[in-house]
């Protein structure tokens, strides 16, 4: 233990005696740590300094925030020293002021209970902080705040929620104004508040346990909800934006959903008040919101209904859709974007999932009885409807399916239409140009989307949409999609040629043979760049496959150099090589070996690029899931390739680089690739063996490689410096469990081995020996340190008892 910590220590024991001289002691010590948080630089002396005043909290609580906010305000412009000299480069990522300012929010957290309103205040100033990790870091200490803790909730004395019930307090009186620029995170607040779930945790010196449970009304809890309640239907109007008002629903059905059925009258009613309030302001809010919020009210109004306790809350459910169905604009908005709309009858579909079988077929149906009411004098109507329900915005545009076939058609049936939303409404309508593209090229009115488009290639905008709208279209567009291509390498928008390249294949695999050059030539663009982002753009595209297997060698070389430079070989790219490995396997090891080199390259310059963060290039994955099947197929082909760069490699991360292709290929030694190592143990030469044993230390000591050691120790001088090498190998664990999971392990090495000593070869017998030795020190050591670990956690967490 550290000098610092056994001062720590007696502080912490100072802390709870009540004496003239304590009281003084323990003053000069916070004034001290005062003073160098307010003065010093030395990044050591100030994370001292705040860890020291986290001890003295209890005795210094009223002190406490305004140090520590006067801190935060004034470190950020100091220039931090380790040891007088500034901190800068990479250093900064780790000694930083945002990390001494994150250490700050911990100490604070200490007064929770006592000062709650003056804590939410520095959080929510700490939770608008420039740096991202500060702000998530205040961010989670008021949601745990927010959180009711079993232990609290029920402790001596009894609290109940009185910390939760000050906290929303304190936020209803807030201005709008502050309301406003807190929005989201206290939103989150009151979703945590309204939570139905009630947790706990106990500590010992071997276990952790969760506890779980629903909350009761009694401790304060009912008026608590029912005040949170109300501060987010405040909220729901401050800001004039769907995606806050989503926000405050979603935060609002919080308060509708219970954990298990309470047995607690008092508890059931407040459940029931909470979700009638809900629900009554929900139905007030249909015929004024926004048609995407309509159908958020009609989705979480049916799950109320579906999961209602009572008859109470049911009518109230069946009230709020009966208004939704009289919403005539919004029958039609959930027939074409509907992808939260409840379809069907309410009490049918809480009864039988049959009920719910109201396919896109059917929707369908209905876009296409929409389309045939498009004429000149609906016309104004339906643009304006379609602009409106194009204000819709989802994370997925898979969302759309049916919006995306309506608007399509509208392209092919009505031209006239498509092409003043494309060109007068280019902006709002630009997450939906795809699918209006794609009618347009096949209407009578091609000619002038083809003028509109090239002005977009001229101006260099929407080439993603245009080479998107391509995508396996008959006949193939080729003359376009070669302009984007062309546009595209000119402004360097690596995007629109990884788009470029995803269409050029899907229109190769419909016939187009042209459509491979256009590939290739984005694919060499694209390597100009050492941009390989393209595999996840198009790895799971079958069409890729008719591709790859139609490519020269030499293409199918460049298309592997492309790949060279990517961080690391995750799924998307195995995919990629599994299917030129098909073709070509020696192609696709020579290129694993150039991993390998280029990792080497990287060792020894020890690149770090600019903005002090360590670049990060793994040659090969921990563990493969297809292209190990193929590897599997040449075994010797695998090792003499790795052979043959093991000389160059540093030997030490072998294991951890190379070797993982074998361990990926064969996850157990044995037949065929036993006698392969076993060829390049009789060989005799030393940089032969520690290959194999290279090989052998990826396996984690498992026993299948135990006659490969062997073969190995029979090989070698007696006490041969390759002695500790294949030791290591036999040796090495894995993942262990318990207490006595070292110990268990080397017991279980130590029982693998005790044949040994009955083998012919007087080496395995000499080598037995001394490893036994060697696993019986350690399985005593491994003991005495379990047992201190063990006694140690008694200390710190007791025998059985509680630890909140």
């Amino acid at each position: 233990m550290s000098k610092f910590e056994l001062r720590l220590s007696a502080l912490s024991k100072l802390v709870d005696v009540k004496s003239p001289a304590v009281e003084e002691r323990l003053s000069e010590e916070f004034g001290r740590i005062s003073e160098v948080l307010q003065e010093s630089c030395e990044y050591d002396e100030l994370s001292e300094a705040l860890k020291t005043l986290e001890v003295l909290v209890p005795r210094f609580h009223m002190a406490t925030l305004p140090t520590l906010e006067s801190f935060v305000k004034s470190v950020q412009t100091r220039t931090l020293t380790e040891g007088g000299a500034p901190i800068t480069g990479a250093k900064l990522r780790y000694r930083s002021p945002e990390i001494l300012i994150r250490e700050s929010i911990e100490v604070a957290d200490k007064v929770r209970y006592v000062h709650t309103e003056l804590l939410v205040d520095f959080l929510l100033q700490m939770s608008r902080d420039d740096d991202k990790e500060v702000r998530a870091k205040a961010e989670r200490s008021l949601e745990t705040l927010a959180s009711i803790d079993l232990h609290v909730f029920y402790g001596p004395p009894p609290r109940g929620a009185e910390s939760q019930a000050r906290l929303v307090t304190h936020l209803t009186q807030l201005t709008d104004d502050a309301l406003r620029t807190n929005a989201d995170i206290v939103l989150r607040i009151l979703g945590t508040i309204l939570s139905p779930t009630i947790e706990g945790t106990n500590w010992t010196f071997q276990s952790v346990t969760i506890r779980r449970g629903s909350v009761t009304s009694d401790g304060g809890v009912a008026d608590m909800r029912a005040d949170a309640i109300k501060l987010a239907k405040r909220m729901y109007g401050l800001v004039a934006s769907v995606d806050h008002q989503k926000h405050v629903l979603r935060t609002l059905d919080s308060a509708t959903r219970r954990e298990v059925p309470s047995s607690d009258a008092g508890t059931s009613a407040m459940f029931e008040r909470d979700t009638v309030t809900v629900l009554d302001f929900m139905r007030e809010l249909v015929m004024t919101s926004a048609l995407p919020l309509v159908q958020l009210i009609e989705h979480d109004a049916y799950w109320d209904y579906y999961r209602g306790a009572s008859e109470t809350i049911k009518r109230k459910a069946l009230d709020v859709r009966d208004v939704v169905d009289a919403h005539a604009e919004y029958q039609i908005y959930k027939q074409l974007i509907g992808f939260e709309g409840i379809f069907g009858n309410w009490e049918d579909l809480s009864r039988s999932d049959e009920a719910w079988e109201y396919g896109d077929t059917k929707r369908l149906e209905a876009a296409r009885q929409y389309l045939h009411e498009i004429d000149d004098a609906s016309y104004e109507k339906w643009r304006d409807r379609i602009l409106d329900f194009s204000k819709t915005r989802s994370n997925d545009l898979a969302s759309f399916p049916v919006y995306y076939q309506f608007l399509e058609s509208i392209g092919r049936e009505r031209p006239r239409l498509a092409l003043e939303l494309v060109a007068v409404h280019e902006v709002l309508m630009a997450p939906f140009l795809i699918p209006l593209l794609r009618g347009l090229w096949g209407s009578v009115r091609s000619v002038e989307i083809e003028a509109i488009v090239e002005n977009w290639l001229e101006n260099g905008r929407h080439l993603i949409p245009i080479a998107k709208s391509l995508y396996q279209m008959a006949p193939p567009r080729l003359d376009i999609l070669l302009e984007v291509t062309a546009r595209a390498s000119a402004l360097s928008d690596r995007d629109a040629l990884i788009e470029v390249m995803a269409v050029a294949a899907s229109l190769y695999a419909k016939g187009a043979e042209d459509a491979k050059s256009l590939f290739m030539q984005s694919l060499r663009e694209l390597k100009k760049h050492n941009d390989s982002r393209w595999v996840r753009a198009i790895w799971f595209n079958r069409d890729l496959r008719v591709l790859v297997s139609a490519m020269e060698p030499h293409e199918r070389a460049e298309l592997l150099a492309s790949l060279a430079t990517l961080p690391e070989l995750d799924y998307q790219a195995e995919d990629v090589l599994y299917e030129m490995a098909q073709h070509d396997l020696h192609a696709v090891l020579d290129f694993l070996i150039g991993r390998l080199t280029h990792a080497r390259v990287l060792d020894n310059q020890k690149r770090v690029p600019t903005g002090g963060s360590s670049y990060r290039f793994e040659a090969i994955p921990y563990q493969l899931n297809k292209l190990n099947k193929v590897l599997a197929r040449e075994p010797d082909a695998l090792l003499l390739a790795l052979r043959g760069t093991f000389d160059k490699e540093n030997q030490s991360f072998f294991s951890y680089r190379g070797a993982r292709l074998v361990k990926s290929a064969f996850p157990l030694i044995g037949e065929p690739l036993e006698q392969l190592l076993l060829k390049y143990v009789v060989a005799g030469t030393e940089d032969d063996i520690k290959f194999v044993i290279g090989v052998l230390r990826a396996y984690e000591g498992d026993p299948s490689i135990l006659e490969v050691c062997k073969a190995i120790i029979r090989t070698v001088p007696e006490r041969s410096p390759i002695w500790n090498e294949v030791a290591a190998a036999i040796e090495t664990t894995g993942v262990v469990s318990g207490e006595y999971g070292m110990v268990e392990a080397f017991e279980r090495k130590q029982h693998e081995i005790s044949g040994w000593t009955h083998d012919e070869d007087s080496h395995v017998q000499a080598f037995s020996r001394w490893l036994t030795e060697s696993l019986q020190r350690m399985i005593k050591l491994e003991t005495e340190r379990a047992g201190e670990g063990m006694a140690l956690r008694k200390y710190r967490y007791g025998v059985g008892k509680d630890k909140s």
